[in-house]
């Protein structure tokens, strides 16, 4: 199993009933990998926007395992005779066992866009995606890479000037850009608690500390505290 480079599968969720895929409670999981950026994206996304109970969330193992073993009867509900990797995340429909993306924007458009928020929300999708703001945090994702490739310092030098100024990427709130930034600087080990070795390009970057104060200060917030829980076994 690995990220997913280049989507096998790019469908969407729409909200008609007409549409194929609609947003009803309960017919989704999502396949995410521990410890990976895109996972913590999705899993933190999940949730802010208090979509637990809407969404099964399953964590992916190593071949052998149920989960392992559903997603791969998934792919080949959706390809026939399929034999490619197990890309994740994943979202798959439970109604039809189909794979319906793996591709994360897309995937993540779709919870901040067709799902939610629920009453449960600790954020709403409009304060994570103001539409003010779509331009600017769609340029910030595409700074980062999530697929685990060695990072250039342009996006840690952008994030860390911003942070300077502000207490968050985008200015005085939270909103999707925070939730990028952060899944991939934890990726490359700016939390000691998770108990990894910091990744060379942030170990020796200036902004270091600014960028591990502002890591740390996220990870107290329950949706990000818990998806570390998750993937790290972080208290």
């Amino acid at each position: 199993m690995r990220e997913a480079v280049e989507p096998v599968e790019r469908q969407r969720i729409g909200v008609a009933g007409g549409h194929g895929f609609y947003p009803a409670p309960h017919r989704y999981a999502l396949y995410l990998t521990p410890r990976r950026a895109d996972a913590l994206r999705v899993a933190v996304t999940v949730r802010l926007l208090g979509l637990g109970e809407t969404l099964a969330v399953v964590p992916l193992e190593g071949p052998g395992t149920p989960a392992y073993e559903n997603l791969r009867c998934a792919y080949e509900a959706t390809r026939r005779h399929y034999a490619g990797p197990l890309t994740v995340p994943a979202l798959c429909d439970r109604w039809t066992g189909r794979v319906v993306s793996n591709h994360t924007p897309d995937i993540l458009r779709d919870l901040h866009g067709r799902f939610g928020p629920a009453e449960t929300a600790e954020c709403g999708a409009c304060a994570l995606r103001p539409a003010a703001l779509a331009a600017e945090t769609d340029r910030l994702e595409a700074e980062w890479d999530f697929t685990g490739a060695v990072p250039g310092t342009g996006p840690l030098d952008a994030v860390a000037a911003r942070l300077r100024r502000d207490p968050y990427v985008c200015g005085e709130r939270l909103t999707a850009a925070d939730v990028d930034a952060w899944s991939a600087l934890v990726a490359l080990c700016a939390l000691p608690e998770t108990g990894g070795t910091p990744h060379e390009a942030l170990a020796r970057h200036s902004g270091r500390e600014v960028l591990t104060a502002w890591a740390r200060g996220l990870a107290g917030r329950p949706a990000f505290k818990e998806a570390l829980a998750e993937a790290y076994g972080v208290a």
